[in-house]
């Protein structure tokens, strides 16, 4: 969303003077090289949330895990940014911001930006909510977070979204033209622009950031716990030793076949609990890229529509388009750091790429026999 349209339906509605800001007729060299550097964030964002979502689809490993409905739901929303906003937006920059579709291709640009976006922030809060509930009760993880549970916590963050999308369809927006002058508008007023940006971006970069320091509290805890424990087994290991000339000393032998199955069990609630650690650790990672990706673009935003007068400088058209790309990034770097260190998505990534090099294989296979069978024939009807 450029703060320049923004800027100019600001102007159209107060005044009958023409947009305060309107773009060059020739696309810079500067808009030439961020419209080639989003087409390969669209292919990377395409190509990356693409494979997540269809081995969630064909793996039913994947579909035992709760955490991977709401990353898959973050995939499709990151998805829908790609697919739809990202491609409007290139082609809208590389026109030299003329819209070459009508009324209801630009509605649909503007509403799905308003759409995928925040979705993408509310799933990406999701998944810190889930993380954050593995780990303060992992006995009653599974009996709290069901498949049917997730599913329900995935729609009301779609309606959410939805309704924030839909709101200035309902009025609360300038009642202009969506198109002036050959160009695409987003008519929302300086109010709606700076509720959303609280709404949706803020308060749940605020959410994350007290729901990642509860997990790094508890993971920082853990640590210590599992110390303590190690040394006080290593002080009563050293302590129950006994030694004999003369008879069977059996005083060690008996601990360690009662410590044996404790200590399986251990071993096994620690690969889970470290496990899940690696999990949060990348959903952290996640969670960081997100802040730097969309905080300089939304406190570009915020100053724009509280102050209008900020941004009339030639300077802010660059930065803003800079900020958007930086925002889009996000939703192309997702996918390669969490589902693609996941040990269960690279399980899946391994099947469907060995199903799909078996399938390519089978075909040359059956192209070649076709080929064969077609040469005999014709040495067949030659010889007659």
């Amino acid at each position: 969303m450029s703060l320049y349209a923004n800027a100019s339906i600001a102007s159209i509605n107060t005044t009958s003077t023409p947009a305060i800001f309107q773009p060059k007729s020739k696309v810079e060299k500067f808009f030439v090289f961020l419209s080639i550097a989003e087409i390969l964030i669209i292919l990377m964002a395409l190509i990356g949330n693409f494979v997540v979502v269809y081995s969630f689809i064909v793996s039913t490993k994947l579909r035992t895990s709760v955490t991977n409905y709401f990353v898959v739901s973050l995939a499709i929303s990151d998805l829908l940014t790609s697919g739809l906003v990202m491609t409007f937006k290139v082609e809208y920059t590389l026109n030299s911001y003329k819209w070459k579709h009508g009324k209801f291709e630009c509605g649909l640009y503007t509403t799905m930006y308003l759409l995928a976006v925040p979705s993408s922030v509310i799933n990406l809060c999701a998944v810190t909510v889930d993380r954050y509930l593995v780990l303060r009760l992992p006995l009653h993880y599974a009996s709290l977070m069901t498949p049917r549970r997730a599913v329900s916590i995935i729609c009301c963050v779609w309606m959410y979204a939805l309704f924030w999308a839909c709101l200035p369809f309902m009025g609360w927006r300038f009642h202009v033209p969506i198109i002036q002058n050959g160009q695409c508008y987003f008519v929302n007023t300086a109010a709606y622009n700076i509720t959303v940006n609280v709404m949706n971006f803020l308060l749940p970069m605020i959410f994350m950031a007290i729901f990642w320091s509860l997990i790094c509290s508890i993971v920082l805890r853990h640590r210590e716990r599992v110390r303590e424990q190690e040394t006080n087994i290593s002080f009563n290991t050293n302590e129950s030793a006994c030694y004999s000339t003369n008879t069977l000393c059996i005083g060690n032998a008996a601990t360690s076949m009662q410590l044996e199955p404790i200590a399986r069990k251990k071993k096994a609630g620690k690969k889970k609990m470290q496990r899940n650690f690696s999990g949060c650790r990348y959903i952290g990672i996640i969670v960081m890229l997100f802040y730097i990706c969309w905080l300089p673009y939304v406190t570009l935003s915020l100053i724009a529509n509280i102050c209008l007068s900020c941004i009339k400088s030639p300077i802010t058209l660059t930065l803003s388009e800079t900020f958007v790309a930086l925002g889009f990034l996000n939703s192309a770097l997702n996918p390669f750091f969490y589902p693609f260190h996941d040990k269960r998505f690279k399980e899946a990534f391994r099947d469907i790429w060995k199903k799909l090099r078996s399938k390519s294989f089978l075909k040359v296979l059956h192209r070649k026999e076709k080929v064969l069978e077609v040469a005999r024939l014709e040495i067949v009807v030659r010889g007659q």
